[in-house]
């Protein structure tokens, strides 16, 4: 099913949790940012065991954005229903996705827009959501759409036409309608949601879209 997931940067847990329980019963998902200022140039909260604190009735799914991953993957699929990694991140992916193998955690693989679609191909049958990221500078709330992004969408959907596309970065209602038209199933929307005056009626507009 498509989604609208609210992304959700945070300083500390306290802000986490509370963005969390702002849209909690309007989506079915929320997407926190993890940066460790050196894959991303944010650093953010990052202590994985205050998600044992959830009630669990909103999902999470942890969008890592560190350097080799490989060697935090395993404390964020204990608290995560999804745990997205960049494909640039890491020489480790068949390693990372065993750890996933016996576990009910849901793998995603982001890509950056500069990386190749093609770059894709050797993992098309072992993930479960593709991110294409659509700001060319990640890591923080506020950076502009590139324009890019649509027709990346519409080649990555040509191409693999029953993957999940997820779409993240700089999104608003005109290039979230255009996302949709090319492909996208998700749309991961940070600061149009967070900086509304009315953050329920803003997700219901998105929701819109999709339908």
């Amino acid at each position: 099913m498509a989604e609208i997931i609210p992304a959700i940067i945070g300083r500390d847990f306290k802000e986490i949790k509370s963005k969390i329980n702002q849209v909690e019963g309007l989506v079915h998902w929320v997407q926190i940012d993890i940066a460790d200022g050196l894959f991303a140039p944010a650093y953010t909260w990052e202590n994985s065991e205050d998600l044992f604190e959830l009630n669990g009735k909103t999902k999470v799914e942890v969008h890592l954005m560190v350097e080799q991953p490989e060697h935090y993957v395993t404390d964020w699929l204990k608290v995560a229903d999804r745990v997205i990694i960049h494909l640039e991140s890491t020489y480790q992916l068949p390693l990372i996705l065993k750890q996933f193998e016996p576990l009910p955690v849901k793998f995603g693989l982001a890509l950056l827009l500069e990386t190749p679609l093609e770059k894709l191909a050797e993992y098309q049958n072992q993930v479960d959501l593709i991110q294409l990221m659509s700001i060319e500078k990640i890591g923080r709330h506020g950076e502009g759409f590139d324009e890019r992004a649509p027709a990346r969408v519409k080649a990555l959907r040509a191409k693999w036409p029953d993957v999940t596309i997820s779409v993240d970065g700089g999104i608003n209602l005109e290039n979230g309608r255009r996302l949709v038209a090319a492909g996208a199933d998700n749309l991961v929307v940070g600061s149009e949601i967070w900086n509304s005056q009315d953050v329920a009626a803003t997700i219901k507009k998105f929701q819109k879209l999709l339908k």
